[in-house]
């Protein structure tokens, strides 16, 4: 039950740091608590990077095989504002997620079933 306990404690620090990166981002400076809840609320904050920045390290790889699916631009707007989110929040850029070349898939000739159906 403990573990249980420890999982939801963590859980409910994360979300609520979540809240509070957010809120100083948008306010553009840490938002200072009151004095008997500062504990908490720099544990809230550490906990929300933490998970933030794991939670990133999953998501960027598969944003960026997703946008190579997508036209360029499209795939370049979503990038440009996928990553100034993160950087409005303050969370760095996971070390292996540069950006890879753009697979195009293989284009079929138009012809290939046509001919092979006449030649049989």
């Amino acid at each position: 039950m403990t573990a249980v306990l420890d999982q939801v404690k963590d859980a409910a620090y994360a979300a609520v740091g979540v809240n509070l990166l957010v809120t100083d981002a948008i306010v553009g400076r840490e938002i200072p608590a009151p004095e008997f809840a500062e504990e908490h609320t720099a544990l809230a904050r550490k906990q929300a990077t933490e998970t933030l920045t794991e939670f990133r390290a999953r998501f960027e790889p598969r944003a960026v095989e997703f946008e190579g699916r997508l036209p360029e631009q499209v795939a370049e707007r979503l990038a440009t504002n996928r990553t100034k989110a993160w950087d409005f929040i303050g969370i760095d850029a996971p070390a292996a997620a540069e950006k890879p070349a753009a697979k195009k898939p293989a284009a079929k000739k138009a012809g290939t079933k046509k001919s092979a159906a006449k030649k049989a």
